[in-house]
This record gives structure tokens, sequence and C-alpha cells, in this order.
């Protein structure tokens, strides 16, 4: 009988253990995981511009110092890229042009300044051209774009420009902000 007694009192024993492994199992540990940085705006506008457009970067291919050709004159290997906008309710604004403002370069009206630092390219820098193929200077408007309902892309280049008599390789970097109009 005492193994009866014996056994009766070890499977509290053992029960009270496993309860105690899975209580201990199921405690939460919280560690700290980092920032999240939120970005938005609310625009009064007809269309929203595509965070894409918003924040884009455009890598141009890499040219030979010797296709830049004369000061003033393009590389003719321009880069293409799209102004995206989005929910466009085109019931008061039909029509937009965009306009480009950045660092121009002293040698070179309405181009943007290479501005890459150390290792930049001389005599280079880069010219926009809007919509319709022409030279865009920074701080005029494109051409106007008639606008549909819904999403539109309006279409823009950019392509290398020589700014002086002689030009040396090296990196090629600006940063332009942008405007769109509506009318």
């Amino acid at each position: 009988m005492s193994k009866h007694i014996l056994s009766v009192m070890m499977v509290p024993a053992v029960l009270s253990a496993v309860f105690t492994v899975q209580t201990a199992s199921a405690t939460t540990v919280t560690v700290s995981g980092g920032t999240i940085h939120f970005i938005g705006s609310v625009a009064d506008a007809p269309c929203s511009v595509s965070t894409n457009s918003e924040h884009d970067v455009i890598m141009l291919d890499q040219v030979a110092l010797d296709s830049m050709g004369v000061k003033g004159e393009a590389s003719g290997q321009a880069k293409a890229f799209d102004i995206a906008l989005e929910d466009c309710n085109v019931t008061t604004y039909q029509n937009a042009t965009v306009t480009f403002n950045g660092q121009a370069t002293p040698d070179q009206a309405g181009a943007l300044a290479n501005t890459a630092g150390s290792g930049a390219a001389t005599g280079v820098a880069l010219q926009l051209f809007g919509p319709d193929g022409n030279k865009l200077d920074l701080g005029a408007a494109s051409s106007s774009q008639v606008l549909a309902t819904g999403t539109n892309k309006i279409p823009m280049s950019v392509d290398y420009i020589k700014t002086g008599d002689t030009a040396t390789a090296g990196a090629v970097e600006s940063i332009a902000t942008f405007q769109i109009s509506y009318s």
C-alpha cells in the first residue's frame, strides 16, 4: 500500500514541474526593434506626384570622354525618365508643366552643376530636356502636357553637356527639385 501512496504523491509533483516549465517558456521578452520614419504630404492639386517620382534616382549611362563633342553640346546619349502623376482629376485643370531648380553651373546657362566632389569630371554638367525634347533650363517651365483622368506620365530626359573647351573624366552628380504647375 505504501507503493500506491508514493505513486499518488509523485503525480502532483511531476505535473507541477511540467506546468512550471510551460509557464517559464511562455513569458514575453521585448527588445528594441528600431525606428521607422514616416513621410508624406497632402497636396491641394488636381494630381498627386507618385512616390517613385517624388524621390527618384536617375542613373545615367557612362559615356566616353571623346563622345562629349564641343563646348555647349550634349553627348547625344540622353537618359529618359518620367514624372508620374496619380489620381488626376481634370475637372478644373487639364494641363501641367514642370519646372526644375537646382545648383546651376556658371559655365553653361540653365544646366545643372556637377556636384560630385572629389573625383568629379570637370568641364561637364547635366542638361535637362522637356517633354517636347527641347532643352529645359533651370527655372523655366516645360512645354505643357495635356492631362487625362487617372495616371499621367510626363516624359523628361537628361544628358551630359560639355561646359568647357576641355573636359576630364570622373563622376557626375547633381540634385534638382521640381514643381508642377497646373492650368
